[in-house]
C-alpha cells in the first residue's frame, strides 16, 4: 500500500526523535542534550508552538531566547523549561515584543493530527464492527480523510460515522472503494478477532477509552468496569439517545459479550 502523508510524518518524526538522542548529536544527559529536550517541550506546547525561541547551553547553564507576547507565555516558557532542565540553572532571555500567535506552530499542529489518528485507529482496532478492515486514516488539521476497501456499503458507513463522533475531527471524506469481493474474507478476519481472549481489564480499559473519545457521550459521568466480558455501566446520562450509544459504544468492543447498563438520566436543574 502506498505510504500516505500521515505515514511519511510519521517516518519523519521517528527519524528525527532517533537523530536527536543520537550520540553523534548531543549525549541526553550532557547540556546540549538538556537544551534540546527543553526547546522540544516548548516547540510541543499550544500556547508556545507559534513563537520563534531557541534555548542555548552555554557554561552549565541554559538560555531562552526568542519573543513571546507577555510575562504569562514567558513564565510558561521557564516552567517548561524547569521541568526537564535536571537542576541545570534557567536563564529566562524571552522578549515580550511578539504578536499573539491565534494558531499553534506545526509541529503541535502535526502532534495533534498524529494523536487524534491515533483514537481513530484505536476505536477502528477494538470495535467488532471495524476490526479488520482494510481502512487507513490521513488527519490534516482535524480532517479525516479515509481510504481502503470494504466489503459492504454499511461498513463504510460506520467508519465514517465512527470517525465523524471522534473528539477532535472537524470534517470527513470518506474515499473508502466498496467490494463485495473481499466480504468473506472481511468476516473471516472479524470472526478471528473476536474468537481472541481478553482479559477484563483490558476490556474495561478499552470500553472507557472509547466511551471518552466519543463527542456524543459524557464519558465523566460513566463508570465502566467488566466480569467475565459481561460490562457494567453505572451513571448518568442527559438523554435516551446518550445512553442506548453508550450502551452500543461499549457492546461492541471485542471480547465484550453482553453489557448491564444503570444508566440513570440527570434530573433537569
Amino acid at each position: 500500500m502506498k505510504p500516505t502523508r500521515l505515514d511519511r510524518v510519521l517516518m519523519t518524526s521517528a527519524l528525527l526523535i532517533l537523530l536527536s538522542a543520537s550520540p553523534l548529536r548531543a549525549d541526553a544527559d550532557s547540556d546540549a542534550g538538556i537544551a534540546a529536550k527543553v526547546e522540544t517541550i516548548i516547540a510541543l506546547n499550544q500556547h508556545l508552538s507559534g513563537y520563534a525561541i531557541k534555548v542555548h547551553s552555554q557554561d552549565g547553564r541554559l538560555r531562552i531566547e526568542g519573543s513571546v507576547p507577555g510575562v504569562i507565555e514567558r513564565a510558561l516558557a521557564e516552567d517548561l523549561a524547569n521541568l526537564v532542565a535536571n537542576g541545570v540553572p534557567v536563564d529566562n532571555a524571552l522578549d515580550l515584543d511578539a504578536a499573539f500567535a491565534e494558531s499553534p506552530g506545526p509541529l503541535t499542529a502535526q502532534v495533534e493530527d498524529l494523536d487524534l489518528a491515533t483514537r481513530i485507529r484505536q476505536r477502528l482496532g477494538w470495535q467488532t464492527s471495524t476490526s479488520g478492515l482494510e481502512v487507513s486514516v490521513e488527519i490534516d488539521g482535524g480532517i479525516a480523510r479515509l481510504q481502503g476497501r470494504v466489503g459492504s456499503t454499511g461498513a463504510s458507513d460506520r467508519v465514517a460515522t465512527l470517525v465523524g463522533t471522534t473528539e477532535g475531527v472537524r470534517e470527513v471524506f470518506n474515499y473508502i472503494n466498496v467490494d463485495p469481493d473481499i466480504l468473506t474474507a472481511e468476516r473471516e478476519r472479524q470472526a478471528a478477532a473476536g474468537e481472541v481472549e481478553r482479559s477484563d481489564t483490558w476490556i474495561t480499559n478499552r470500553v472507557s477509552a472509547v466511551l471518552r473519545y466519543d463527542t456524543t457521550v459524557n464519558a465523566r459521568s460513566i463508570e465502566v468496569s467488566s466480569t467475565d466480558g459481561v460490562v457494567l455501566l453505572r451513571g448518568t446520562v442527559t438523554s435516551l439517545a446518550e445512553r442506548q450509544v453508550a450502551e452500543a459504544l461499549a457492546g461492541d468492543i471485542l471480547g465484550v459479550r453482553e453489557v448491564e447498563s444503570l444508566l440513570s438520566f440527570e434530573r433537569p436543574m
